[in-house]
C-alpha cells in the first residue's frame, strides 16, 4: 500500500510539472537582456 502511494505522488510531481512546463511556456520571442549584451561587448572589447 505504502509503494502505491508512493509511485502515485511521484506520477502526480511528473505531471504537475509537465503541465506547469507548457502553461510557462514563452510564446513570444526571446531576447536577450541588454546587460547580458553590454557584458558580451565588454568582454570581446577588452580581450587580450
Amino acid at each position: 500500500m505504502r509503494m502505491k502511494l508512493t509511485l502515485l505522488a511521484f506520477a502526480y510531481l511528473i505531471v504537475s510539472g509537465l503541465l506547469l512546463a507548457t502553461a510557462y511556456k514563452s510564446t513570444g520571442p526571446i531576447t536577450t537582456p541588454k546587460t547580458d549584451r553590454v557584458a558580451v561587448f565588454e568582454m570581446e572589447r577588452f580581450a587580450g
